[in-house]
């Protein structure tokens, strides 16, 4: 399920007129409506890009006849939609072959998706970002000993995009399975891609918002996961950092994970400077009427603890 902020974040996006969506997320947006998985239905969808009498038609239909490529393989023919993939992926118009190359990409073995990602990267037909993004996405069904290769892809690359996709949704049973060393190599790829909030101080952006929770509450999972320090004390932590931001305390109390761990750690004192510096912060700026609710609610939700 999605997070509060996260959904107040995508309304927040999908209002704004200059906000894009990241290349992956844009392609797969036709997943929404996934036709079931059949023989009948890949067969509709082969013709399909066949008739197409446009590029922006089969560009479609392809993305399309993709996502009827399941891991179950319910339809029968994976093997039919494969090789289709991989005579798009080849086509000479790049558009098409981007078309193709995310849904061969996640149809293919781990090994041989790196090799896909990397020539597409490499020939310019996709970015780093999309790349990213990605490998992250499909890090949770990767065997794990090619996880830490996936996860170093990621880390190679400047953008930020690759680990919002991996912090999201981000929980213990992504872990588990994981080698040490991989999930080392999470912990230290998150240590050194913090989220800051770039705008003036009385801007409060729900996306960074989202974006700052999911990591916070990503790199205490995987802090104990790795050292066996408890979730609440990296979280509490960064909160009482006096230096912290006060619009990262509001936007990791208000959510879910904030609300679950007061009701686990059951008393005010421990969140009690936190809860004040961000009440201080509301205070600071009294137009703010989306923030002085935010806080409110955290507040009252901090009242109802014990002392």
């Amino acid at each position: 399920m999605k997070s509060a902020l996260a959904i107040l974040a995508i309304c927040a996006n999908l209002s704004a007129p200059t906000a894009t969506a990241a290349p992956s997320q844009a392609m797969r947006a036709g997943a929404l409506l996934r036709m079931e998985a059949s023989a009948p239905n890949v067969e509709r969808m082969r013709s399909a890009v066949r008739a197409a009498v446009s590029e922006d038609e089969q560009v479609q239909q392809i993305t399309q006849l993709g996502g009827l490529h399941t891991r179950d393989n319910a339809s029968g023919m994976n093997d039919t939609i494969l090789a289709d993939l991989r005579v798009f992926a080849a086509s000479p118009s790049r558009r098409v072959a981007r078309s193709a190359t995310f849904p061969l990409a996640q149809a293919v073995g781990a090994e041989e998706a790196i090799d896909i990602l990397m020539r597409a990267k490499e020939t310019g037909l996709m970015g780093g970002e999309e790349i990213a993004g990605e490998l992250a996405r499909a890090l949770r069904f990767v065997p794990r000993e090619l996880q830490l290769r996936y996860v170093q892809l990621i880390a190679a690359e400047p953008t930020r995009y690759g680990v919002e996709v991996l912090v999201s949704g981000f929980d213990s049973r992504l872990l588990k399975p994981m080698l040490p060393e991989t999930r080392r190599a999470i912990g230290e790829l998150l240590r050194r891609t913090p989220v800051d909030f770039p705008r003036p101080i009385g801007a409060f952006s729900f996306g960074d918002a989202a974006r700052y929770a999911a990591w916070l509450h990503a790199s205490a999972l995987t802090e104990q996961s790795v050292s066996r320090r408890p979730y609440a004390d990296t979280v509490l932590a960064q909160l009482d950092d006096p230096q912290l931001d006060p619009r990262k305390i509001i936007a990791y109390l208000y959510e879910s994970e904030g609300r679950a761990l007061m009701s686990k750690v059951g008393r005010r004192a421990p969140f009690a400077g936190a809860v004040r510096r961000a009440a201080t912060y509301a205070d600071s700026f009294p137009g703010n009427l989306t923030v002085k609710k935010l806080v409110d609610d955290i507040v009252d939700a901090w009242y109802e603890l014990p002392q």
